[in-house]
């Protein structure tokens, strides 16, 4: 139909004139001659009669116009032809086509929980691709009506489209539909400029008569509902049906997706969050498009026409649900693919990840109940200088992290306090000092080399090239037992027990449990001065409640892309697990740490010590605050400080700070995570022990030890001593 259009501008069409206007010619003669035989007086006596000048005079006019109308003619359609062939509209090749033929079409990477619940989406610009065979058909036919309503006949562009519009133009009327089809905006969007010209206009329609030749109307009209910018940073009708009505597409109402049908023309100006009037009569004239189109009746027009749209807000999703965890998803995406050549965002791809939205809500819940607490230490909190030199209160934080000790999936990652005003992820972006959150690590090694939680330890001030580990008054030159030094938390205990491992030794220790970040071969390491992050503890304290069993945790279960070709697949558990400690070291530093919940500085959570375990820790000056537990199927890790390292002034420890955040948040997790209590294993005893003489004593704490490395004394001469009357030497240091 294209050449039909410029048929007076090929060689071909020229020789066709110029044969029919021969025999044009020849035809005349032969009329002639026979109007001679017929008439020839008549003829005679007009060939006789003298032309007048004048007559003469305008026979050579006729003549000269003719020849100079030809002439331009036939140069004007020589002209035209060189002209069309100049700008390629006879000659469109494939590759010319080739952007649009073999489009990748962008769609949003979607994010979904462990339980295929959609939680977040990565894109460059918001769009929800929906194939052509997925399309509401009432959606596909608002379209064409208010956009191309001889779309399923022309060929690529609309002759009788385009002189409506040009009489529209002419009378002055409002123009409803323009003279562009769909092809052509398809072709426009993707292949030419946007200036306004004849050549473009021209090139316009040939790329789309040939775009025609090549794909099938659905694959046209499915590129163009899904690309076009439909305003609200939307692109599709799929990204603007969240964008405006906040849901999916095939949610949508009629009378909703005519508003969105008439976002095409101009998405800015009918755009209902900036001009819902203008949105509205736009909206109406697509009903009546549809209408007129013989697609509705008149009562579903009326109806539709005076449906009330009701419009929602856009919040984004990735801000909505476990936020945090959608920008670590993103990080680790991000590498994993890295590694393939491949990106994360607007690529269509599905990634399932390991979260539990159900749990997720309850660290959040936990942290928000805990705002008077928080708050009152934040009246507590120490000055720091700004970068500007400013001083200012620094402002107090709070993040959980849980996973799961069997499997090591993230289940809970809240990386502060309110993800508007900062999105650092506290989690895994921040190195603070876990306090006495380390020394199970050092305990445990101990338990390893055969020391038993009955070995009794003469608590007295240590000082290792000028380092002076503190502990409380109450405790120094006393005795006391392993297990009670570590439930108490006693540092001098802790440093004393380092010198006998060995630096070196605990910092391998620290490794081969999970400790990614470097610990300094330093004796105040022991005590925690070494920065760690959240995933380290979550590490260690798992591979205690997995039974020795170090899980390398991960967040996403596989990735697949838009064709359903799984690009990624996390390894199998038994592939990412490792054996760090037996079973009996476990279980035996579990019963410790219960110790610490029952009768120790997490005496606050006592009731949870049956069932649970953990650690508390606190840093100098408070300014970390920690409680790392765990059930048999559960780890969570709970911290509270500052940012700037500030220092919080009173009486302030991980126990009465991060210790009830961590309570409200595993008590209510029970119902959906049920724990199943700790299993002992084979090889172990117990007996009661005397926690500070260590000792047999029925009237001890119960501790457990490896099978033939009991303690044998049923009773001690140190205890004797303690409940004489008589002045001992400690009483010369006590006072």
């Amino acid at each position: 139909m294209l050449t039909q259009i410029f048929a007076f501008s090929t060689e071909e069409n020229i020789s066709h004139f110029t044969r029919k206007l021969l025999v044009s010619n020849q035809e005349s003669k032969s009329s002639f001659t026979s109007y001679r035989s017929s008439e020839p007086n008549a003829i005679e006596t007009s060939l006789k009669r003298p032309r007048s000048k004048k007559a003469k005079l305008f026979v050579r006019v006729l003549r000269t116009m003719f020849v100079l109308g030809l002439a331009i003619t036939i140069g004007g359609g020589i002209f035209g032809y060189l002209w069309v062939s100049e700008l390629g509209l006879f000659d469109v090749t494939d590759d010319q086509l080739s952007t649009i033929v073999n489009l990748k079409p962008e769609d949003n990477s979607l994010v979904y929980d462990r339980d295929g619940k959609k939680i977040g989406e990565f894109f460059n610009t918001y769009n929800i691709y929906i194939p052509y065979n997925k399309l509401p058909k009432n959606m596909i036919d608002a379209i064409i009506a208010i956009e191309d309503r001889n779309f399923w006949t022309h060929e690529g562009f609309d002759p009788k489209g385009i002189m409506r519009a040009a009489l529209s133009k002419l009378k002055g009327d409002r123009i409803e539909q323009g003279a562009s089809t769909i092809t052509q905006q398809v072709v426009r969007h993707y292949l030419l400029p946007k200036e306004k010209t004849i050549q473009r206009k021209l090139k316009e329609i040939s790329l789309s008569w040939h775009l025609e030749k090549k794909l099938t109307k659905e694959k046209i009209l499915e590129i163009y509902v899904n690309n076009m910018f439909l305003g609200n940073g939307s692109y599709g009708v799929g990204a603007a049906s969240f964008r405006y009505f906040g849901k999916p597409l095939n949610k949508l109402k009629l009378n909703e997706m005519a508003l969105i049908a008439g976002l095409f023309q101009s998405p800015s100006r009918y755009n209902p969050s900036r001009h819902p009037k203008l949105a509205k009569k736009r909206q109406t004239l697509v009903l009546k498009s549809m209408y007129a189109a013989k697609m509705l009746n008149f009562p579903q027009t009326q109806k539709n026409i005076k449906e009330k749209l009701e419009y929602k807000d856009y919040q984004p999703i990735n801000t909505t649900t476990a936020p945090y965890f959608i920008d670590y998803i993103k990080d680790q995406s991000q590498t994993i693919l890295k590694a393939q050549g491949k990106n994360v965002d607007s690529q269509g791809l599905r990634i399932y990840t390991t979260i539990d939205t159900k749990m997720q809500r309850l660290a959040e819940d936990a942290i928000a109940e805990s705002k008077e607490l928080l708050d009152q230490a934040q009246s507590r909190v120490g000055q720091v200088k700004d970068n500007k030199g400013k001083v200012k209160q620094a402002t107090l934080e709070a993040a959980v992290l849980s996973v799961d000790p069997k499997n090591g999936e993230i289940l809970t990652m809240v990386g502060g306090r309110d993800y508007a005003k900062t999105k650092f992820n506290r989690t895994y972006q921040a190195m603070r000092s876990p306090g006495s959150a380390f020394k199970p690590i050092v305990f445990g090694l101990a338990l390893e080399k055969k020391m038993k939680w009955s070995d009794v330890i003469y608590v007295s001030p240590v000082s290792i090239n000028n380092y002076r580990p503190h502990t409380p008054d109450e405790d120094f030159l006393t005795e006391t037992t392993m297990m009670r030094a570590f439930y108490r938390s006693m540092n001098t205990p802790t440093i004393e027990i380092g010198q006998k491992l060995g630096l070196g030794p605990v910092v391998e220790h620290a490794k081969k449990l999970g400790v990614r970040s470097p610990v300094k071969e330093e004796f105040g390491s022991m005590l925690g001065s070494s920065d760690l992050t959240m995933m380290d503890l979550a590490r260690v304290y798992a591979a205690f409640a997995n039974e020795g069993n170090l899980v390398e945790q991960i967040s996403i279960r596989k990735i697949v892309d838009r064709d359903g070709k799984v690009l990624y697949k996390a390894p199998e558990v038994s592939q990412r697990t490792t054996r760090v400690m037996s079973p009996q070291i476990a279980y035996l530093m579990t019963q410790g740490m219960r110790a610490v919940l029952s009768m120790g500085t997490g005496y606050t959570s006592a009731k949870l010590s049956g069932i649970a375990a953990g650690k508390t820790g606190t840093s100098n000056d408070a300014a970390d605050n920690w409680f790392c537990g765990y059930t048999n199927n559960h780890v969570a890790i709970t911290w509270v400080g500052t940012d700037e390292h500030a220092p919080i002034q009173g009486d302030v420890t991980g126990g009465k700070l991060a210790l009830p955040i961590w309570d409200r948040y595993l008590t209510k997790s029970f119902d959906i995570r049920k724990p199943l209590g700790f299993r002992a294993p084979s090889g172990l005893t117990t007996t009661f022990i005397h926690p500070k003489f260590g000792n047999r004593s029925p009237q001890g704490v119960r501790m457990y030890f490896l099978r033939g490395n009991e303690p044998e004394a049923d009773s001690s001469a140190l205890e004797v001593l303690s409940q004489s009357n008589e002045t001992s030497y400690r009483n010369l240091f006590v006072h």
